[in-house]
């Protein structure tokens, strides 16, 4: 189902407004569970024109049941945007609309499906979920590390993280569906027992268990879970290098026709580039050459896109130590590339 239906976006904004403090979202629903509901009917009447006692009924007693239901949603309406090599985290905000206070497991997982019409092209890896504990609606490693809700009363609401990895690999555009599910649970140490639907009868002194929750996008109808998405896009640069070399000259043929012989000179050329597509521009970048056996380097032949570099490790781009040709950029745009040349002889 895409994200573009008005009225699951009213309800996300206003459980993230909620989330933040700012404002509330529709309350649990009725008396709480437990509760001993008590009535006693009574009977006035005369007799000769004379008010006799008050006559009433037995108590009627009956016990509210535990309505159990709950809400999740996607705080952010659009992508999170990650960079390759690090961790994703996406804000979802639970709330308890149940008449009870529960406990909520967590799971996360991998989708298919893009919330936002795009084309799922890859899966983070070690999805978690975690309770947002620290600072609100920031995501702290450190902090934030409970895998299930312990306790949240009636109306009590709650952020929760879904947390996953991203590839070094990945590239500018990439998209990644992924799905958050709460289940209540009982409020008892470690997550809680499972809920159970008591079948049959009504039973009028006990407190029985009744499923509320609404259809999620991978869970089921009435089976105390409730699941939503979001999506990861991939923002990155997407840097590449290319070598070629071109034979100048040899001792004998000079420049016409030369051969790679002992003495002949032989240019490389390095072209570094960052993709168009790219939606960053790479920073600080580093490109190494080591000069491989069987050649020399020749000393001041680095040139950096028709700009002569010294060897020496000073302010300019380019240097030669230690056997290797290093050239660093502070930074490489979208679209654009960095040529880097320089000569060897042949041993």
């Amino acid at each position: 189902m895409l994200r573009h239906d008005m009225k699951r976006m009213a309800s996300a904004l206003a459980t993230a407004a909620l989330l933040w403090g700012t404002a509330g979202i529709a309350s649990a629903i009725g008396a709480d569970a437990g509760t001993v509901v008590s009535n006693t009917a009574t009977v006035v009447f005369t007799v000769n024109a004379v008010v006799q006692p008050v006559v009433a009924s037995t108590a009627v007693d009956f016990m509210v049941d535990r309505r159990v239901d709950l809400t999740l949603v996607a705080v952010p309406l659009t992508y999170v945007t990650v960079t390759p090599n690090t961790s994703g985290a996406i804000l979802f905000s639970l709330t308890n609309t149940s008449n009870a206070s529960l406990n909520f497991n967590l799971s996360g997982a991998n989708n298919a499906s893009d919330p936002f019409g795009g084309i799922d092209t890859f899966n983070p890896t070690a999805i978690t979920a975690v309770v947002d504990a620290g600072t609100i609606g920031t995501y702290e490693p450190g902090v934030d590390t409970a895998t299930f809700v312990d306790t949240l009363i009636e109306d009590g609401n709650v952020g929760v993280w879904l947390v996953g990895a991203i590839a070094a690999g990945e590239t500018s555009g990439g998209i990644a569906a992924v799905t958050l599910t709460a289940t209540a649970r009982e409020t008892s140490a470690n997550g809680g027992g499972a809920l159970v639907q008591e079948a049959g009868l009504d039973v009028t002194g006990t407190m029985q268990t009744v499923f509320a929750d609404g259809l999620g996008d991978t869970d089921l109808l009435h089976d105390a879970a409730f699941s939503d998405s979001g999506a990861f896009l991939v923002a990155s640069a997407d840097v590449t290098i290319a070598k070629t070399e071109t034979l100048i000259s040899d001792p004998i043929n000079l420049a016409v026709n030369p051969r790679h012989i002992p003495g002949a000179v032989v240019q490389y050329v390095v072209t570094v580039t960052n993709a168009a597509t790219s939606a960053l521009p790479a920073t600080t970048l580093t490109i190494s050459d080591v000069i491989p056996a069987g050649v020399t380097f020749v000393p001041a032949s680095i040139d950096l896109g028709g700009v002569a570099q010294s060897d020496a490790l000073d302010l300019d781009a380019g240097s030669f130590g230690a056997g290797t040709v290093t050239v660093t950029l502070p930074t490489l745009a979208p679209g654009a590339s960095a040529v880097i040349t320089f000569r060897v002889t042949v041993n």
